[in-house]
């Protein structure tokens, strides 16, 4: 006999790249769900789903937490950035607002926290970034003796239609004609597609009890990152002539990158992959290593268009 528990989600960074598509698998399971976003005049398709409301917030202070947050709300925290600015820091982020959520949801006494960290976070990792998301998750870990029900999901880096990874280096590859630059080139990785990671949250979130663990979740392949480029350009239909860059070349580019429109990559960025992106492959179930691979996944949308309607045409026997 399951136990009842009020279907009421909360979703911190709800309207980003993963929360739309939690928050539509959410809806399809009848949850009351309040997506907390500054911009909601730019998310009002979501409100087509009768369960979905957007609170307009201006900036995550403890008094705006609290005040949408209530007893026995789950809640679910996908706030993160990439690169740090004037406006938002790892620290305030990562650090400081999973602290904040934390600590009303002891006072508030909700269900359950699911914060989405990043595989490879560590107070001792050697940039930045990780080193916020590893005390992001000690944040958690420190109030577990006040009674915070709490599950961290590790994720490695997550790709899906509209993402920002596959689509960003699809785009890159298509302005350079002949000849591809490859940063840290043997920096390894594992993808992991977001429905396989919706459906690892949607898991936590249905559990009646809370580990207070962390679980790590990834794609079935690891790729090094000259060959998740490889395999982008080939799916895009590219043949570029892809160039390693090696250790002082790469973090030359990196040096000069920070200072361009939209910072595509950072010297961090680059301390960040020096730490391999993979699971342990003894990591026992929940979640560990999920079933879908890139390149059958990613074609769906990466491949030309003309390309994708020959495969159709094929399949339908025309």
């Amino acid at each position: 006999m399951s136990i009842y528990h009020p279907k009421n989600a909360v979703i911190f960074g709800g309207a980003g790249f993963v929360g739309r598509n939690l928050t539509h698998e959410l809806a399809k399971q009848d949850w009351n769900i309040s997506v907390v976003t500054r911009r909601p005049h730019r998310h009002r398709d979501l409100l087509v789903m009768p369960t979905v409301k957007l609170i307009e917030v201006e900036q995550l202070d403890s008094e705006t937490i609290r005040s949408v947050v209530r007893e026995n709300d789950t809640v679910i925290n996908l706030v993160g950035i990439l690169h740090e600015s004037r406006r938002q820091s790892f620290e305030a982020i990562h650090t400081q607002l999973p602290g904040s959520i934390a600590e009303i949801g002891v006072e508030k006494n909700i269900r359950r926290l699911i914060h989405i960290s990043a595989l490879g976070a560590d107070v001792n990792a050697p940039s930045r970034y990780l080193q916020s998301k590893g005390h992001g998750e000690r944040a958690l870990s420190d109030r577990k003796h006040q009674g915070l029900h709490y599950d961290i999901i590790r994720p490695s880096i997550v790709f899906g239609p509209d993402d920002s990874f596959t689509r960003l280096f699809a785009k890159l590859l298509k302005l350079s004609k002949v000849i591809f630059f490859v940063i840290s080139p043997d920096a390894k990785m594992q993808p992991v597609y977001v429905g396989d990671l919706v459906n690892c949250i949607l898991h936590a979130v249905n559990q009646q009890h809370s580990s207070c663990s962390s679980f790590d979740v990834a794609g079935p392949e690891v790729f090094t990152f000259y060959e998740l480029i490889r395999s982008i350009d080939e799916l895009s239909g590219g043949r570029h002539r892809l160039i390693r860059l090696n250790d002082s070349l790469t973090r030359l580019v990196a040096t000069f990158a920070q200072f361009a429109p939209g910072k595509l990559l950072t010297p961090d960025n680059i301390l960040s992959l020096q730490v391999p992106n993979v699971i342990q492959m003894e990591q026992p179930e929940p979640y560990g290593a999920q079933s879908r691979r890139f390149e059958d996944t990613a074609a769906f949308w990466l491949e030309p268009q003309t390309e994708r309607l020959d495969t159709y045409r094929t399949q339908a026997g025309r």
